[in-house]
C-alpha cells in the first residue's frame, strides 16, 4: 500500500473508477481539482478541495478525473475503496461490528474497530476476503497495514472470534478476542487477491 506523491509545484491527474476515494496528505496547503466537461465546451477544472494535512475525498459514484496541484509541499496520496495514506499520524473515526458478520474493506481499514455485545456467546467476525482486500486500497505484494480489535463487551462470554473469509484471507495465530481486551492484527499481502492477517499482539 506504498503512498503516490505529487511533487511540490508541480501537477499529477489521477483517475478514480466508480465508488473510489483518494486519501491525501500535504504539510503545505495544496489544491484539488476535477476534471469536467460539458457537450462542445473545454474541458475545465473546478475546485473540489484546498488543504493542509489530511484529506479524505470521495466516494466518487461515477469515478472522476482529479488534477493535484501541490504548493511547497510534495503531497502523499492513495487511491481506492478505503484508501489511507501510510506513514502520517492521522486516524479517522473508529468503525463498529456488534454482531456477527463479515468486516468490509473500510472497517479493516479504518484502523480500529470496536465490539460490544451481550448475547453471552462468542461471536464469529470474518476477515474481507481477498478481493475485497485488493479493491480496498493500492497494496503492493508484501506491503501491510496493521489494525485494532477492541471488544468494550462486559461479561466474560462475550468473545469475538476473527475468522477466515470465505477465500484468500486467512488468520494466522490465535483468533479470540476476549471481552474488555483488545488485540492487533497485521493484513499482508500475499499476491494478486491473496491476503494473510496475522494476530501480533
Amino acid at each position: 500500500m506504498s503512498n503516490s506523491i505529487a511533487y511540490a509545484q508541480g501537477s499529477v491527474q489521477v483517475t478514480l473508477t466508480a465508488g473510489q476515494s483518494i486519501a491525501l496528505y500535504s504539510l503545505a496547503q495544496a489544491q484539488v481539482f476535477e476534471l469536467v466537461g460539458f457537450p462542445n465546451y473545454p474541458v475545465q477544472e473546478d475546485l473540489e478541495a484546498t488543504f493542509t494535512g489530511y484529506e479524505l475525498l470521495g466516494p466518487y459514484a461515477n469515478g472522476a478525473t482529479l488534477v493535484l496541484s501541490p504548493g511547497s509541499s510534495d503531497v502523499l496520496y492513495s487511491v481506492g475503496v478505503a484508501p489511507v495514506v501510510t506513514g502520517v499520524a492521522y486516524q479517522g473515526a473508529p468503525t463498529t461490528q456488534n454482531t456477527a458478520g463479515t468486516l468490509t474493506g473500510a472497517q479493516v481499514m479504518s484502523g480500529l474497530i470496536t465490539c460490544t455485545q451481550a448475547t453471552g456467546a462468542t461471536i464469529a467476525v470474518l476477515l474481507p476476503d481477498g478481493a475485497t482486500m485488493e479493491d480496498a486500497s493500492q497494496f503492493g505484494v508484501d506491503e501491510y497495514f496493521d489494525w485494532v480489535l477492541i471488544n468494550n463487551s462486559v461479561a466474560g462470554t462475550d468473545t469475538v472470534t476473527i475468522t477466515n473469509a470465505a477465500s484468500n484471507n486467512n488468520i494466522s495465530g490465535p483468533a479470540v478476542v476476549a471481552a474488555s481486551t483488545s488485540a492487533i492484527f497485521r493484513t499482508r499481502k500475499t499476491a494478486v487477491d491473496t491476503f494473510v492477517t496475522y494476530r501480533i499482539a
